[in-house]
């Protein structure tokens, strides 16, 4: 167990690539800390950095009071999961899991009890004499993780683990990996480009996008709170809405053909003063939709209808042509061009500095260090 800290970390990959720019960040003893971005965002680059594959350009990291910033990764204490299984083909299960061992020196007893205590864990004691190519790959990422728990690491790292898998099978493993981490009470740094993989499996999240850290929090606060126009658009699926909005001298929004009256604890947080244009969001889950008219809705025309079982999404437009979804729970029978009746609360909506793409009404820090007891 071990507590990681970034400090003013910058990568450049030579001859002018700047993928990571002043990163700071802590990741806490025994936290599940996932990075998510899109693909190009450096999250891959910070766990390599990390792991001691890639040395930094400036700056340094620590473990615990530790700098390790010039130590190779085999002193860094550290077990790595990757994207491949990158098991030994010519091995069984047994042979892979106990292979970093064996080249320790370690003495076959402690090795096997080692080995045996790892596939009870996760539940893959009857498969130690099969090779990889008997596996599925379910049973393959499992003997990956065995293969770092006999290490007994202080620090967990893993690389977009669960690609490989089919939709199901990345439900179940994203369950046992969240079990596996408590109950080794481990510090562990997970990547991935899926923000239902962070939000779910996360203590914390840290969001990257060209190189620099967006936001980090737990998953209620970046979802909630999304600190810019980025985040806002990241999480969350179907992503939220962005409508532009032009800002009127007497507290009014206004957006195509409709106009949205703000309330007194808006404006107190929003200085409209030098404000001409803003976007506004809204999530698709916070917009009621009916059929039928209501007062205080806006009447808009539906354009595609999508059920999902558990959920409708309804697009839509205002007047003036401004598409938007909404997500209703359950069946929502409608067809295109039929009217519909929006409405949304004020409390559920954002609103985004056009220029610097900022939340106005959310102003969240880059980092938030709380962290719940219940973690320690």
């Amino acid at each position: 167990m071990v507590k990681v800290e970034l400090k003013k970390i910058n990568k450049i990959f030579k001859p002018d690539v700047h993928v990571l720019k002043d990163i700071d960040l802590t990741i806490r003893d025994k936290e599940f800390m996932v990075l998510v971005g899109p693909s190009g965002c450096g999250k891959s680059t910070c766990l390599n950095l990390i792991a001691g594959l890639e040395l930094v350009s400036s700056g340094d990291i620590f473990f615990g009071d530790v700098c390790v910033s010039e130590l190779p990764p085999k002193e860094r204490n550290l077990a790595m999961v990757f994207q491949s299984y990158a098991l030994y083909p010519h091995m069984n299960v047994r042979k892979n899991m106990s292979f970093a061992l064996r080249l320790a020196k370690l003495d076959a007893d402690i090795i096997e009890e080692r080995v045996q205590q790892a596939a009870e864990i996760l539940d893959i004691g009857h498969l130690l004499d099969r090779k990889p190519k008997e596996l599925s790959g379910g049973q393959r990422q499992r003997v990956a993780l065995g293969r770092c728990i006999v290490r007994n690491p202080s620090l967990f790292l893993f690389d977009e683990p669960l690609s490989n898998l089919d939709a199901k099978l990345r439900t179940q493993m994203r369950a046992e990996i969240i079990k596996l981490q408590k109950r080794l009470k481990t510090t562990l740094v997970y990547v991935t480009h899926d923000q239902v993989e962070a939000m779910s499996m996360a203590d914390r999240i840290t969001i990257l996008d060209v190189g620099r850290v967006q936001q980090v929090g737990s998953p209620s606060e970046v979802y909630d709170k999304p600190r810019n126009l980025f985040v806002a658009g990241f999480i969350g699926s179907p992503t939220m809405n962005f409508i532009d909005c032009s800002c009127t001298s007497n507290g009014l929004l206004k957006f195509g053909e409709n106009e949205l009256e703000l309330n007194h604890m808006i404006n107190q947080k929003v200085d409209f003063t030098n404000l001409n244009e803003v976007f506004l969001g809204i999530r698709p889950e916070h917009i009621e939709i009916t059929p039928t008219p209501r007062e205080n809705a806006y009447e808009v025309d539906v354009s595609v209808i999508e059920y999902l079982g558990s959920q409708t999404v309804v697009s839509f437009e205002f007047k003036g042509g401004i598409p938007t979804m909404a997500v209703v729970s359950g069946y929502y029978g409608a067809n295109m061009g039929d009217k519909a009746y929006v409405s949304f609360s004020l409390d559920k909506i954002h609103i985004f500095d056009k220029n610097s793409e900022m939340n106005l009404i959310h102003d969240v820090p880059v980092q938030k260090f709380e962290f719940t007891a219940e973690n320690d």
